[in-house]
């Protein structure tokens, strides 16, 4: 009973706070239950903080949109600056569909050691859906390592020209280890060429018959030769399993039957 009063009276507050006209609004569209609920479970400084921050139509469409639990671990989580700056950058919708994907504590974590400006700027040049796609896969330390690899500049270059299946691809195969290695030698335009020329799956093999070392060494060889495109064949010439194929395909040249003397009979 004791803790009842106690949340019951930290609602009034809440709403004295706020002022009549705002508190008025959030209470008629939220109802009284769902703010009771709410008071009882985050501190009610912080959320006096965060509402005046807000305009009543962004506090109700919070609470609607994100269901209460995730609501609460994200204020649990993220600084009332971050939080506001991510409420007031992204859509509603998109930030719902953030909030339910990715845990607020890594998106804490983003925000934190990227800042909130770089974290929401990653999100808008990828595209939420395909950074929820990729950060699904590589876990949120592992995306900051490699960010403090390379800067943010070249990874949402080189995630931004590359689909999310090629992504999945490398990251299955290869894992992230070797990419500052390769972003390092070849620059992001460069290691961008080499995936358009050959496709994800070719340059995997590659790398897998290679090694990377041995492919390393082998385009330093490579860059140093003086070649002429000028000399390269007109024609082109078949790959070794097309040619295959197309021996199995040939057909062999049917042997002419010799017709069969019609016997004659003996008169």
């Amino acid at each position: 009973m004791k803790e009842v009063l106690v949340t019951i009276q930290s609602v009034y507050q809440y709403l004295e706070k706020l002022g009549p006209k705002k508190s008025f609004q959030i209470l008629k569209n939220l109802g009284y239950e769902k703010l009771l609920s709410l008071t009882g479970k985050v501190p009610k400084e912080r959320l006096i903080v965060l509402t005046q921050k807000l305009s009543e139509d962004t506090v109700v469409e919070l609470v609607k949109q994100i269901p209460e639990k995730i609501l609460v671990e994200m204020i649990r989580e993220n600084d009332d600056d971050d939080l506001v700056y991510f409420i007031h950058s992204l859509p509603m919708e998109d930030l719902a569909l953030v909030s339910r994907s990715i845990p607020p504590h890594d998106v804490g974590l983003l925000a934190k050691t990227l800042g909130k400006e770089t974290s929401v700027e990653i999100l808008k040049t990828l595209g939420i859906e395909k950074s929820i796609a990729l950060l699904r896969e590589i876990p949120m330390k592992d995306f900051l390592w490699l960010v403090d690899e390379i800067q943010v500049g070249p990874v949402i270059q080189l995630v931004s020209e590359l689909s999310v299946a090629d992504c999945k691809k490398w990251i299955k195969q290869r894992g992230l280890a070797e990419l500052p290695i390769l972003v390092k030698f070849f620059g992001v335009s460069n290691a961008l060429k080499i995936f358009k020329k050959l496709g994800m799956n070719q340059a995997l093999e590659m790398m897998f018959l290679l090694g990377t070392r041995e492919m390393l060494e082998l385009s330093l060889i490579l860059s140093g030769m003086q070649l002429d495109e000028k000399n390269i064949p007109a024609l082109v010439q078949l790959k070794p399993d097309e040619l295959t194929s197309k021996k199995k395909t040939k057909q062999t040249p049917k042997k002419k039957q010799i017709p069969k003397k019609k016997k004659t009979s003996k008169r």
